[in-house]
């Protein structure tokens, strides 16, 4: 009997093919969003214009329809269409890891697909970009010599040729250049090639070659930017080939297009180089003066002033218009050719300062004749270190031997002559002959040591007779043979025979810390000796460190001479006072720079006292401070680590200005103590505290 379809089975198998229909067109409008996104964005990559920024919203949207097919559909015969879609979009949305995943699932499965080609492309890339760069070069090479599309082996050259220029392999860099210009690339490819080409030869120093390169661009039909980098760097390659009318010619170039208007100063800059080169100076000199005329800020004011500064310096030998020169350009430029700048300044304000030393007659003192002697000793150095004047320096220097014998920098003078004549006269054995020379006039000298060392004599029968081997031997024996009497008997030997050496006054000190260390003698004489060491050295470091033992200073007597109580509290342990009219009370002495050296508890603390046996971050004077010119010393509190490094420290104490404390940090936490030194302490975990000094740089002393 025949079925008969009911009005009720009609209408469900009309709503089941509706359903089908309507899931199709849902699966394949989803596909159909993520193509347009996508092909949107790709749209917007290609575009020839510069500066064109990637559509990452469109990649972002492709990325989520094509998820939804992969997902949903990964039956489909769009699935490979998504694929392609994802790895790019991933790789243009810097998500590199899931475009290489991409690339390799489309390899595996579609391999003989049109997308195959593209995806073993991307592979390399999202490997290059994953800093994969021993997988990703060997990938690039295959497609540049394998049988692709011009399209990809264009990249590949490119790629390669980019990531050996980056490396500075000019040589290999230059064929995968050569290919894109010659043959692989579209035009814009191909002018990208050819300055490739030109920087190659350039920074490789093969100015010929880059010339021409430069030269052959004009030729390509060059953007603005391109023309101008190719006709200054022309210019630039001409003056270093002392084709120095060829090179301003291609600067006038440049200078007729309005187009590089802006581009003037350095232009004219780069015309009054080549005038200096020429040795024309007074043209030179014009056109770094158009410049301050016509310009009114910027790096190209700064360095006209500049360099007017150095050819009144070193070309017309007028300092003080060099100076005036130089002032103008620390005014305009805070960079580097400000500080270079303020720093000659400095240096010819000093040597007119230093050239005014008065003459000594027979009345002269020795304070007068080392003082005068120190003046020429420092005009010598400006000469030679900051002016660039070796002759001068090197006279200088001789006038500092000859005319102040006796002076106590007059060996120092013999030791610098010495390196000049070395240096710069290259003579080493006039050089020798006067190190020994200082040996032989000035045995007792505190350079002595500094000439045994020159000359490898250190430890020998002539390291002895000077203040410097004497201070030696008592630091071996109080730190590393324990002897403290013996340390003594060191330090008076300089206190007794050598009364003008610089060690002086760290041997009277150190015979007054080894009376409190070693024999406490438990009343006030310690701090009087203290106290009058201060008085005698006041201003001096070592005078700093000795109030900073104070515990306890000299205070007035009492005006009321009736009342005999005193407060325990203004006594010293173990003092007797007989009378307050006779004899001064104490009273708490608690300085700024002694609590730098105590801990929070009030507890001094040891004293790091080596000096550091390596220092990764020296020290260097920031300009910013120079007109201020503090020198002086600075407290840390520090913790080494097992290793001699710093484990913890803090700064107790500051300069001036902010820059000097934060450039003393970074040195002082750079530096590292050799641990075996601390042989009857452990410096692990203990808190010390270090004093650095800060010293002027020379040319503002």
């Amino acid at each position: 009997m025949p079925s008969i379809l009911t009005n009720r089975n009609v209408r469900l198998i009309y709503m089941l093919m509706i359903l089908a229909l309507a899931s199709g067109c849902v699966y394949y409008n989803t596909f159909y969003n993520a193509r347009k996104a996508f092909s949107q964005a790709e749209k917007a990559r290609k575009d020839t214009r510069k500066n064109k920024r990637i559509d990452s919203g469109n990649y972002r949207i492709a990325i989520e329809k094509s998820l939804k097919v992969i997902e949903n559909h990964p039956n489909s015969k769009y699935y490979d269409d998504a694929l392609y879609v994802l790895m790019i979009s991933y790789y243009y949305t810097d998500q590199f890891a899931k475009s290489e995943r991409r690339a390799r699932e489309i390899l595996a499965e579609y391999g003989e697909s049109e997308f195959a080609r593209e995806a073993n492309l991307y592979m390399a890339k999202a490997k290059l970009m994953q800093k994969d760069v021993a997988e990703a070069i060997p990938l690039f090479q295959e497609i540049f010599d394998g049988d692709y599309d011009d399209m990809f082996k264009s990249e590949a050259a490119m790629t390669l040729g980019m990531y050996y220029r980056e490396n500075k392999e000019y040589n290999k860099a230059e064929p995968y250049f050569r290919s894109l210009r010659d043959s692989l690339g579209n035009d814009a490819q191909k002018r990208l090639a050819q300055v490739y080409l030109a920087d190659g030869y350039y920074d490789a120093y093969r100015f010929e070659d880059a010339l021409g390169a430069y030269l052959q661009i004009l030729g390509m039909n060059p953007d603005k930017e391109e023309k101008y980098h190719a006709l200054f760097r022309a210019a630039d390659c001409s003056y270093r080939l002392q084709r120095i009318a060829d090179g301003q010619d291609y600067l006038s170039t440049l200078m007729k297009e309005d187009v590089y208007f802006d581009s003037l100063p350095s232009l004219k800059l780069m015309m009054g180089e080549g005038y200096e080169l020429d040795e024309a100076l007074p043209q030179a000199e014009a056109v770094y003066q158009e410049i301050i005329y016509e310009t009114e800020r910027g790096p190209a004011l700064a360095e006209a002033y500049w360099r007017l500064g150095l050819i009144y310096q070193y070309d017309y030998d007028d300092l003080l218009q060099a100076k005036v020169y130089y002032d103008s350009t620390s005014k305009k430029d805070r960079g580097d050719i400000g500080q270079a700048a303020l720093q000659q300044s400095s240096a010819i304000g000093l040597l007119a300062q230093y050239s005014e030393s008065s003459e000594l007659d027979s009345t002269a003192t020795q304070d007068m004749i080392d003082q005068a002697a120190y003046t020429q000793y420092r005009l010598a150095e400006l000469y030679w270190m900051d002016l660039n004047k070796p002759d001068s320096g090197i006279i200088a220097m001789q006038t500092v031997i000859d005319s102040f014998p006796t002076a106590y920098d007059t060996p120092k003078a013999m030791i610098a002559l010495s390196e000049m004549i070395r240096e710069y006269k290259e003579d080493s054995v006039a050089a020798d002959s006067i190190l020994d020379e200082v040996l032989v006039k000035y045995p007792r000298s505190d350079f002595v040591g500094e000439v045994l060392e020159m000359r490898g004599l250190i430890g020998t029968e002539a390291d002895t007779g000077y203040a410097g081997a004497y201070l030696r031997k008592a630091e071996y024996y109080l730190v590393d043979d324990f002897n403290p009497d013996s340390a003594r008997a060191m330090y008076q030997i300089i206190v007794d025979r050598f009364e003008d050496s610089r060690y002086y006054e760290q041997a009277r000190f150190a015979l007054i810390w080894l009376t409190e260390m070693y024999e406490s003698p438990g009343d006030s004489s310690v701090i009087w000796a203290y106290t009058e060491f201060a008085d005698s050295f006041s201003g001096s470091g070592w005078a700093n460190v000795a109030r900073s033992r104070l515990k306890y200073t000299p205070g007035k007597p009492s005006r009321n001479l009736e009342d005999k109580t005193l407060d325990s509290t203004m006594l010293a342990e173990g003092d007797v006072i007989d009378s307050v009219a006779e004899e001064p009370s104490t009273v708490e002495y608690a300085s700024a720079d002694m609590k730098a050296r105590t801990d929070d508890e009030g507890n001094v603390l040891p004293q790091l006292i080596y000096d550091p046996i390596r220092v990764v971050v020296p020290f260097e004077y920031p300009p910013e401070a120079y007109r201020d010119r503090w020198y002086g010393e600075l407290i840390f509190h520090v913790m080494l680590d097992p290793f001699g490094e710093v484990e913890w420290y803090e700064l107790r104490t500051h300069s001036p200005r902010p820059e000097i404390d934060e450039r003393a940090k970074e040195t002082f936490e750079s530096m590292t103590w050799d641990m075996t030194r601390f042989r009857r302490l452990d410096p692990q975990g203990l808190k010390m505290y270090y004093v650095f000094k800060v010293e002027l740089p020379d040319h503002l002393k």
